[in-house]
Formats: C-alpha cells, sequence, structure tokens
C-alpha cells in the first residue's frame, strides 16, 4: 500500500477530520455538538502539531480535514469561515482557547457533575476573583509572543542540498534574507531602555479594561481559569480518570440541553459541514 493509500485509510472515519490540540477540546466538543456522526476527531498533543499533520494530509489531495486552533494572542479568522472562496483549512475562534466557551456560570452550575453545591451567583464570583489575577501574567504572555513573532518572523527556512553546495551559497542564505536585513533593528528596539516595560504596561492595561468591562470572556486564559474553577465546583472520585475531560463534557451536555450552545460553535460546524458538502 503506498503512503497516499495509508493516508486515505487514516482519514477514512467520517466525512469531516478535525485535529484538534487535546482531549479536553476533544470532549467539550463532541458532547457540545451531539456527539457529532459526522466529523472524527484527531488529538494532535498542541498547537503545533495541527498545522503539519492538516498540511500533510492536504498535499496529498486529501480534503476533508481541518485543523481546529485556539486563537491564544493572534487574530480569529470567523469572518471567511462560511466563504468557500476562501481556502480555510484551519479554524481560529473568536474566544482565547476553547475553554473559554465552557465559563458558562449556568452551565457550570447546571452541569451533571457540579457535586459542590455552589450557587450560580457563588461560581459567577469565584470566575471574577480568578480572572481579576490575570492582568499582569497575560500582558507578559502577550508580549514575550510579539517580541518571538517579531524577532523571529521570517527566520530563513532550511534550503534544499540543489540551492546550497558551498559555504558561499550557505552565507548568502542566511545573510541576504530579509529576517537578516531586519534583525540588527529588530533586536535594537526591543532592547532600548524602557520598550518592554512600556509594551508590559500598555498589555496590562488592555486586560484590566477587559476586566472592567466583562470581555474577559473572549481574551483571557480559559484553561487556566476552567481548571481551577472546575475544583470549586466538581469534586472528582478517588480515582477520578480525566476529571478536566470529563467534567468539560458535562458542561457540553448542558449547554446542548439547553439551548446555550455558543454561538460562534453553532457556526463552527455549520462552516465544516459545507466544506465538505454537506448541509449546515
Amino acid at each position: 500500500m503506498t503512503a497516499v493509500a495509508h493516508l486515505s485509510s487514516f482519514y477514512s472515519a467520517a466525512p469531516i477530520v478535525l485535529w484538534v490540540e487535546d482531549v479536553v477540546t476533544r470532549d467539550y466538543l463532541t458532547k457540545v455538538w451531539g456527539d457529532p456522526a459526522e466529523i472524527a476527531f484527531f488529538i494532535a498533543g498542541g498547537n503545533t502539531a495541527v498545522r503539519p499533520a492538516v498540511e500533510t494530509a492536504r498535499r496529498e489531495g486529501i480534503s476533508h480535514v481541518f485543523g481546529l486552533i485556539d486563537r491564544d494572542f493572534g487574530h480569529t479568522n470567523i469572518a471567511s469561515w462560511e466563504n468557500l472562496g476562501a481556502d480555510i483549512r484551519f479554524f481560529y475562534p473568536p474566544r482565547h482557547e476553547i475553554e473559554n466557551y465552557t465559563l458558562d456560570a449556568a452551565a457550570l452550575a447546571g452541569c451533571s457533575l457540579h457535586n459542590r453545591r455552589r450557587t450560580g451567583a457563588q461560581i459567577t464570583t469565584r470566575l471574577e476573583e480568578l480572572v481579576a489575577q490575570q492582568p499582569a501574567w497575560l500582558a507578559c504572555r502577550r508580549v514575550v509572543t510579539e517580541m518571538r513573532t517579531d524577532v523571529l518572523g521570517n527566520f530563513p527556512e532550511h534550503p534544499s542540498l540543489a540551492h546550497v553546495t558551498t559555504v558561499a551559497q550557505a552565507e548568502q542564505h542566511i545573510t541576504g534574507s530579509d529576517w537578516f536585513a531586519q534583525i540588527a533593528g529588530r533586536v535594537g528596539t526591543w532592547a532600548t531602555a524602557g520598550h518592554v516595560s512600556a509594551r508590559l504596561r500598555a498589555a496590562e492595561a488592555n486586560f484590566t479594561a477587559a476586566l472592567a468591562s466583562g470581555a474577559w470572556l473572549m481574551d483571557f486564559s480559559g484553561k487556566e481559569i476552567f481548571r481551577r474553577v472546575r475544583e470549586y465546583v466538581y469534586q472528582p472520585p478517588q480515582n477520578p480518570g480525566s476529571p478536566d475531560s470529563d467534567f468539560a463534557k458535562t458542561i457540553g451536555e448542558w449547554q446542548l440541553t439547553n439551548n446555550a450552545v455558543p454561538a460562534d460553535l453553532t457556526q463552527l460546524r455549520s462552516a465544516l459541514r459545507v466544506r465538505v458538502g454537506l448541509m449546515p
């Protein structure tokens, strides 16, 4: 059997194959979408592994394979999801991480694994306490992300053997790149006294404003909040198995049963279906 045939067989599980970052994402989406028969979820083990998995399939002409990647500090592409003229292989939802969609106080209070008898008001207060701890930490993460992107953007790719057969060609490949021409200026900017401090203060101010306005659900780290609010709401048994995953499933089930599926996720499933020729 050829490599292409192996891949085709591997991806024959369902009309839609969706690579996701982790088990919690798979299990939450499975339940909030009502165990969709048309979607097979594959777990990449992190955001950096999603892209190469999808691109490998696409290079072999397997067009029903997609990737779902947390937006983190990047940008959503939701505006293009339903544009069939756009080659969308990767979906970046509007909220920071998929776990942000689970931070629904009503669902947290109403889900079947809520066994600590917290009221909805208590859960809301706990969520507010947890998000209030994040602005400086998120500012640091954002600035580190921006610095990495700025300094490593356009970093030279490894050349093919045919293009580099001498040291002179190797030097030209590196020093003739846009990255090499710009790196001194980029590093110099970041190394300027006060530059990092100013970027951190600006980022913290943005996150503090989001906290005050209630927009934190879009931009704060849902993973960190989810794990801690789960401990507040759910006491797992002595041999818990996968408490985060189990808890996420019951939140998804509650949202589905109570017509509270986040609109972004309804749109995501519809976009996936349309892209493989199914009805929305």
